[in-house]
């Protein structure tokens, strides 16, 4: 799995995750090292869960994630053709 990565935002260098902690199902932190030696700046970074793009087949209905006006639509309209097929 590929991990999801920024560039040093003093030396636009690339950086490694070194650690990481959930803080909720929604955010995690991430801490990164620059893996230029000469910057060497370490920084925390936060990945947040934005919004629901296609609905999951096994929600937990105790996570709240808001949902995509695309995924809204989608959902609306296999509703209703399920509604005029039965």
């Amino acid at each position: 799995m590929r991990v999801i990565g920024l560039p040093c935002p003093h030396c636009t260098q690339g950086v490694r995750a070194i650690k990481s902690r959930t803080m909720s199902p929604m955010f995690k932190e991430i801490t990164y090292r620059c893996n230029n030696v000469d910057c060497g700046h370490v920084f925390v970074a936060g990945l947040e869960v934005l919004r629901t793009l296609s609905l999951s087949a096994t929600p937990d209905y105790k996570v709240r994630i808001p949902i995509s006006r695309h995924a809204r639509q989608s959902a609306l309209n296999q509703l209703s053709l399920n509604l005029s097929v039965g």
